[in-house]
This record gives C-alpha cells, sequence and structure tokens, in this order.
C-alpha cells in the first residue's frame, strides 16, 4: 500500500483503436514535454505508457503493448512515437484485459503512491465474450486494483454516453474519478492536471493557475478543474493508515528509556541554553538562534536553479504576480509585430502591462519551447523606479550585450519570450525579495564570488541558456 509522499508511479493507459487515432496523434507529439516536465516537478516519478486494441487484432498489430514503469524518457519517448494503431473490430473494447496486465505485469514497487488513466471510448467486454478466454471480469479487475492502492482516473473521450455508467464505476471502485473529454487537443492538459492532482495540492492548484492564465479555457479543462480541485490525494489518508505495520508483542520487562530520563533531558538542555556567559567570555551571537541559522542558510547552502523549481515550490509564490505575457515571438503575430532592432531577431510587443510600467516590481523572464509547454525562468530583474516610458521596455530590462545575445539565440531557436512582474509596496515586501533572491540561480545572471557569467542550460535537446561573461 501506498506510504505517506511516497514516490509517484503513474500508468497512461491508451486505446489506439481507430476512434482513438486524434487522440493518440496528440500524446506522441507531446510525451517528451509531458514526462521531461513532470520529472522536473515531482522527484522520483515513474511512468508507464500502455497501448491496446481488442482481441480481434492479435493476428493484425496487437492486442497489448507496454513499456514498464521507468524514469528512462528515451525509452517512454520511443514507445510513444513506434507503437502502432490498431483497428478494433466491434465497438466494445479489452478494457479489463488492460486492468488485469497493469495489475499483474508491471513492476509497481512497493510503497509507492498509485494511479492508472486509462484513456479510451467505449464499453469492455464481459467474462462472456467469446475471446475474453481468461473470463476476466472489468469490476473485479478494479476491485483489485484498489486493493493494491491504485486509483483510476477514468478518461471518457468522445460522446459515446452508453458508456458512462463504465467509466463511472472504475472511477468509484477505486477512489479515483470519472473525467470527459470532447476535444483531443486537451489530452496534453488532462495528463498533467491527472498528476499534478495525484500528487497533491500546490502542484495542482499552480497548474490550474498556469493553464487559466492563457486566457479563454475550454470546457473540457473547466470541468476537470472543478471535478478534480476537492479530491484529497489517497496517500495521505485512508492507504498511509492501512499502510501501518502490524503491532509486535513487547516482553513484560522491556529495556525501553523512561520518560522522565527524557523530560530531564529537555530540561537540562534548557539550562544549558539559558546559562548566562561568565565574565570575560564573549557570547556567540547577540541574536535570536533562528535568524543566525537563516543567515547561515543563506550564506552556505547552494541556490535552487530556478528553471526547475515548480511554481508551489517558489518562495516568492505569495507575492501579487501578474499572469505571464507573450512579448518576444520568433514570427509576426497580431499583438507582437514590432521588429527587434540591430542583429537580433524576431517580434516583440510594443508595450508591457498596458505601459504601467514605472513603478518598483520584480520582473520574471522565462523562455517556452513548444507552444503551450513548459516556462522555464531564466532572469530576474528588481526595478525600484520603475521603467521609463521614453526607452523601450526591452532595452531597460535586457539592456546589456550579454542578455540581448541570450534572447538572440533562444528565438533563433524558435522558442518565445514571456515576462510577468509582481508590483511592490511595502518595505517588508522588499526585504522578503532580497533574502529568497539569494536562494535561487538565475542562469542568465551572474552570482557573486560563485560564477562569473551566465550558465548553461539544455531543456528537450534545446539550449535556453549559453554560457557566456556578464
Amino acid at each position: 500500500m501506498a506510504l505517506p509522499n511516497g514516490n509517484m508511479e503513474i500508468v497512461f493507459s491508451f486505446d489506439t483503436t481507430g476512434s482513438m487515432s486524434s487522440y493518440l496523434a496528440e500524446v506522441r507529439g507531446r510525451v517528451s514535454d509531458m514526462v521531461q516536465r513532470l520529472q522536473a516537478d515531482i522527484p522520483g516519478i515513474k511512468v508507464s505508457l500502455f497501448a491496446h486494441g481488442d482481441y480481434c487484432d492479435a493476428h493484425t498489430s496487437y492486442v497489448t503493448k507496454f513499456v514498464d514503469l521507468t524514469n528512462d524518457l528515451p525509452k517512454l519517448v520511443d514507445f510513444a512515437q513506434t507503437v502502432g494503431s490498431t483497428g478494433g473490430g466491434d465497438s466494445d473494447e479489452c478494457y479489463e484485459l488492460v486492468l488485469h496486465e497493469v495489475r499483474t505485469k508491471l513492476s509497481w514497487t512497493p510503497g509507492t503512491q498509485r494511479a492508472l488513466v486509462m484513456i479510451g471510448d467505449c464499453n469492455p467486454h464481459e467474462p462472456s465474450y467469446k475471446q475474453n478466454t481468461l473470463k476476466l471480469d472489468w469490476r473485479k479487475e478494479a476491485d483489485a486494483l484498489g486493493k493494491m492502492g491504485v486509483r483510476i482516473y477514468a478518461v471518457q473521450c468522445g460522446s459515446y454516453s452508453t458508456s458512462d455508467k463504465f467509466y463511472s464505476d472504475i472511477a468509484r471502485r477505486t477512489d479515483g474519478q470519472h473525467l470527459k473529454l470532447s476535444d483531443f487537443t486537451n489530452v496534453f492538459d488532462m495528463l498533467m492536471t491527472v498528476c499534478y492532482r495525484e500528487k497533491g495540492d500546490d502542484l495542482f492548484h499552480a497548474y490550474e493557475k498556469e493553464v487559466r492564465g492563457r486566457g479563454a479555457i475550454h470546457k473540457d479543462m473547466d470541468d476537470m478543474f472543478d471535478n478534480l480541485r476537492d479530491k484529497t490525494p489517497v496517500a495521505s489518508t485512508a492507504l498511509s493508515v492501512a499502510a501501518a505495520p502490524k503491532l509486535t508483542k513487547i516482553s513484560s520487562k522491556p529495556k525501553a528509556v523512561k520518560l522522565t530520563k527524557t523530560v530531564k533531558a529537555k530540561k537540562s538542555f534548557s539550562k544549558v541554553r539559558s546559562a548566562k556567559v561568565a565574565k570575560g567570555e564573549k557570547a556567540l551571537t547577540k541574536q535570536p538562534l533562528s535568524v543566525a541559522l537563516r543567515k547561515y542558510f543563506v550564506a552556505n547552502m547552494p541556490r535552487l536553479r530556478r528553471e526547475n523549481v515548480p511554481e508551489c515550490n517558489f518562495m516568492l509564490k505569495n507575492l501579487r504576480w501578474s499572469s505571464w505575457q507573450h512579448v518576444i515571438s520568433p514570427v509576426n503575430k497580431d499583438t507582437i509585430s514590432r521588429t527587434r532592432r540591430g542583429l537580433g531577431c524576431g517580434y516583440r510587443v510594443p508595450r508591457i502591462f498596458g505601459g504601467t510600467t514605472k513603478v518598483p516590481a520584480l520582473y520574471e523572464v522565462a523562455v517556452q519551447i513548444k507552444q503551450r509547454s513548459r516556462k522555464y525562468v531564466v532572469f530576474s530583474k528588481f526595478s525600484g523606479r520603475g521603467f521609463s516610458g521614453k526607452v523601450s521596455w526591452e532595452k531597460q530590462l535586457f539592456g546589456k550585450k550579454d542578455l540581448k545575445a541570450q534572447l538572440d539565440n533562444v528565438v533563433q531557436k524558435n522558442c518565445n519570450i514571456f515576462v510577468r512582474r509582481a508590483v511592490v509596496k511595502t518595505t517588508k515586501s522588499l526585504d522578503e525579495i532580497e533574502h529568497a533572491r539569494k536562494r535561487y540561480d538565475y542562469a542568465w545572471q551572474k552570482i557573486c564570488n560563485t560564477r562569473n557569467g551566465h550558465r548553461h542550460v539544455i531543456k528537450t535537446n534545446i539550449d535556453i541558456s549559453e554560457s557566456m561573461e556578464s
């Protein structure tokens, strides 16, 4: 059974018959981005991909194919790109066999947090079906997965209302969720949302904010967020209790340390802390212990690479951040049509944040490699007086030659640039920002006494930051 905060193992099962071809094509094109982002946001995650047709496909293509639970990105991408489509045959498909093989053939790790995302559009076969030679009952298979701690997210595609009962039932039997998906272009966001929901509130709410921040949201995703928002991850509740080890009988004369000794030890410790400093001796510090530890922590701990930090773990997430604004594009768009100057390339917006930039604010800059993929934060700048309207926002934000070179580099590789800001109104916020920024390593900035220039970063085989002097 799952342990609290155990590593996550998740299976994505796809019906590859003709009616599901558009969904499969979307997954093929996005699996690399999806797995790489999940690995960055959910350390230790293992993924399995499971493809299936129906029993009648045994002699023409395949019935089931899968790659076992793994963190090997190339292996997962290769499977998604090369697995073929299947024919299907009759209206029902072998979902009962998928449930059985997910339970019996995958290498589940003891103590992990487990989920199956089953994507399909039809009903399963009953035990009486002639080609169901194992006489598998999908109800019993779902119950068995539930006992293993596998929660099923049943994703019903298309508009086949006759299969509603099957998808809702397998979700109910495993304390999962029945989700509906009518537009295949939403499958990437759906898979990411389910993974983040399964892991916990912070990641889920951060991704919902990201999706809604893009603008108009499709009804599929709006309904999905509503359905999943109040769903509590299993690992933090019932399963962790069920996983408790059995009690061992203790002998009548236990050799345990008495509670009174522990209490005395605590008292003596408090006396040491409150003891007066003898004459002539120097006090170690006049600051409270917590302040001293905090300063030591900031000065000595390695910085976190900002491009790998999810929004839910960002120390400044509680500032009033704007939504991400698309400000530089490699191609001319309606709102991004002003040609960049000099040796640069691409196009930029004429102004940012409606032109109201003469306010103190913290800015963050992110690179996006593909549309709707993750934004990698690479640069930050604090402007105490804001930006003047007389000079272009690009020059004021990226005035140095090294920053302009980084911009040219990523735009030439067809990447897009996004900017967001948090307006700073209080001195308390300034102190918070100063402390937090010392904890992060932004790739497009040097770090005093550590690095004289920019840091090299590669994401999905694209250099989003080059090593260079600043």
